[in-house]
């Protein structure tokens, strides 16, 4: 029992035409029609990896997360029932929108909506980036990429987020960001990403720390950084190295307030061959905090 990647992230948003301009024109992602006004964000084979549904606020509503086939789901379905989480079984129109066969959803103790799901749907199509921008992705069998969400007691998400759903401990940091310090576990589940989940010791109205989306080179990562500046979008954090996977990334604020990471070459790992451990600073070079500098 076990989960094998972040297959999907589900937003809501009272600009939904404002994300597909992001996601076209400066990220990359190629966009769809979902139906009802809503946007799907291809970005490989499936048919979306992220969703944003009209709303009347921006927030993400939901990370979506996968298990093997439908035994593994039952399994795990079944245990969170025994640890008396709170289930709620997703409606045919809801997974229809998801593109999965089944999903259950549940709130953790500090309110991120989690979904765990079998079975996704996809007409496996090839991802082909918006006319211009040469953009390709890291997913395949590690997933979207990796999302940071809100919590108030690190310590008891933690413990959460490992007995009822399988997440184990990549490693800790206690960093400066901004004007205080903040409490960072990183975790991973069953792939070679260094980590999928991480959850932060700080507040996101929205729901969403940030969220990162990992590019296949150096070369496309830089050109998004050009596309992110001539749009006008502000950084927060410049280019820079991570300590804990290698990643090459910056951060940038979205017109929706989100804090998005665009990476680049993330260490993959041999869990066998782990340990967990502690950086007592975030990277080795670069990513200064420089929003509103």
């Amino acid at each position: 029992m076990a989960l094998r990647q972040l297959g999907y992230l589900l937003f809501s948003s009272a600009d939904v035409a404002g994300w597909q301009k992001l996601a076209e024109e400066v990220i990359g992602l190629a966009p769809a029609d979902a139906g009802g006004g809503a946007l799907y964000l291809k970005m490989d084979e499936r048919d979306f990896r992220i969703a944003v549904v009209p709303g009347t606020s921006e927030r993400l509503i939901a990370s979506g997360w996968e298990v093997a086939n439908q035994a593994e789901f039952e399994e795990l379905r079944e245990s969170l029932a025994r640890n008396d989480v709170t289930l709620h079984q997703g409606s045919q129109e809801e997974c229809t929108l998801r593109k999965v066969r089944e999903f259950v959803w549940f709130d953790d103790p500090d309110g991120n909506r989690m979904e765990i799901y079998w079975s996704f749907v996809a007409a496996f199509l090839p991802f082909t980036p918006p006319r211009g921008i040469a953009a390709s992705f890291a997913t395949d069998a590690v997933g979207l990429g990796h999302v940071v969400l809100p919590v108030t007691d690190i310590s008891a998400a933690q413990t959460f987020h490992e007995r009822m759903l399988g997440f184990a401990l990549s490693d800790t940091i206690k960093m400066q960001f901004g004007p205080g310090m903040v409490d960072v576990n990183f975790n991973h589940c069953q792939n070679i990403r260094q980590h999928s989940l991480a959850l932060a010791g700080m507040p996101a109205p929205n729901g969403c720390v940030h969220f990162c989306l990992e590019m296949n080179s150096l070369k496309e990562i830089g050109m998004a950084l050009d596309r992110v500046q001539d749009a006008g979008h502000p950084l927060v954090l410049t280019l820079g190295q991570h300590v804990n996977d290698d990643c090459i990334s910056f951060y940038f604020l979205s017109p929706h307030g989100f804090m998005i990471e665009i990476g680049y070459g993330g260490v993959t790992k041999d869990w066998s061959r782990h340990s967990v451990f502690e950086t007592t600073r975030p990277s080795h070079w670069g990513h200064r905090f420089v929003l509103n500098s």
